[in-house]
């Protein structure tokens, strides 16, 4: 069978962990002999071809890439956002693609920076349209929704959410990961008339082996993510900082616009080791070496995909109580959950286990019993029973 699947970035642009659910999808359908088509951003219109794997790269016009956003001003997004929202280019650049593939389904994911009239191409093609939604970019520019910040920025919000509701219309199947992110949109009005499906995401697991301790009586914790204000990060180091306990040490592993200010924070504290950015498939090794994740997040997560590696190597999560997290992370089961934006809270589940150190390893024989139905294959073939 023939699959398109559409999503603004693949490697080797990657942003989070919808690009590395969209790679596993992609591979997982390969896997099991379907073809794939991929419709993704490029710094130049290239087709590219791998197998059963076609790769079309396109450049929207606008004034200036998707790829580039986090580096550009504000005023200058604002500019850009509008000409996404109509952009008549991909439009015809995607409906072009999709009459010459004559695919048997289209499944789009993240979609901006290719544009919100894509949805119309694929129902002027009459092609089966399912969509999974990872955040809530389709009803806030920035796609995100801070703690203490949820209402919308006045007028400009709620007139995006209008315009993308009307565009994006109602595809056949609307898929989330988690019922709080489903209900959100429905919240909305969005999809209205589409079958709604919570399935979480698919998971691939590879065995991680714990490693012998290096530091007798210390507590390995363990950041991994965008070094983002939103991500929590800043917050995570500054709570802490004024933990009275120092049986404990924060690893940290990512990169991002905070990244000057985390070195700042943390300079001459030996309890902080910085790693910087580290490529997706060596994670494991910190995973192996970590007592505790920590999922800080100031932020209305999904399904954090964190979460979900760090599960799979037994290692327990402490997280922020928002969005869809509640829905992975059972309280003394997998791990905590605490107060977002709360040092307080925090703090006191950081007590919890570095007081008692045994309480993390009661929650570690949990931790892969909780997703160990998300298998990839488990996903795929609830997918295509979509189809």
């Amino acid at each position: 069978m023939k699959i398109c699947i559409i999503h603004s970035l693949f490697r080797p642009y990657t942003r989070g962990g919808a690009e590395v659910v969209v790679d596993t999808i992609v591979r997982g359908l390969i896997n099991l002999g379907h073809e794939v088509v991929l419709i993704t951003l490029g710094r130049k219109n290239a087709i590219q071809r791998d197998g059963n794997l076609t790769i079309y790269r396109i450049t929207p016009f606008n004034v200036f890439s998707f790829l580039d956003i986090n580096n550009r001003p504000i005023w200058l997004r604002m500019l850009w956002h509008p000409l996404d929202v109509f952009n008549i280019s991909s439009y015809y650049t995607v409906k072009k693609i999709l009459v010459k593939e004559h695919p048997a389904v289209v499944m789009t994911h993240n979609i901006k920076g290719l544009g919100y009239l894509i949805p119309r191409a694929i129902r002027k093609v009459g092609v089966k349209h399912i969509h999974t939604v990872h955040d809530v970019q389709l009803a806030r520019p920035s796609g995100l929704i801070i703690f203490g910040q949820e209402k919308p920025f006045v007028v400009l919000d709620k007139v995006y959410e209008k315009l993308t509701k009307y565009f994006f219309g109602s595809p056949d199947v609307v898929i989330s990961p988690s019922k709080w992110l489903i209900d959100y949109y429905r919240i909305r009005g969005f999809f209205y008339e589409s079958k709604r499906l919570v399935l979480p995401n698919p998971i691939e697991f590879k065995k991680v082996k714990p490693v012998e301790k290096t530091t007798s009586g210390v507590i390995t914790l363990l950041f991994v993510g965008q070094l983002q204000p939103f991500k929590g990060i800043l917050f995570l180091i500054k709570a802490l900082q004024k933990l009275e306990l120092t049986n404990w040490k924060l690893v940290i592993v990512g990169s991002g616009g905070a990244e000057s200010e985390v070195k700042r924070l943390t300079a001459d504290d030996p309890r902080f080791e910085f790693i910087g950015n580290v490529e997706h498939g060596k994670l494991a090794d910190y995973y192996r070496q970590a007592d505790l994740t920590i999922v800080p997040s100031l932020a209305y997560e999904n399904s954090p995909k964190v979460i979900d590696e760090s599960l799979v190597a037994n290692v327990p999560v402490i997280a922020s109580d928002i969005g869809g997290v509640p829905e992975i992370i059972k309280d003394d089961f997998n791990g905590f959950t605490f107060a977002a934006g709360n040092e307080d809270s925090l703090r006191t589940v950081l007590r919890h286990f570095l007081n008692h150190p045994e309480n993390i390893e009661k929650l570690k024989k949990n931790c892969f019993v909780s997703v160990h139905n998300l298998s990839v294959g488990n996903y795929i073939k609830k997918l295509l029973s979509l189809f």
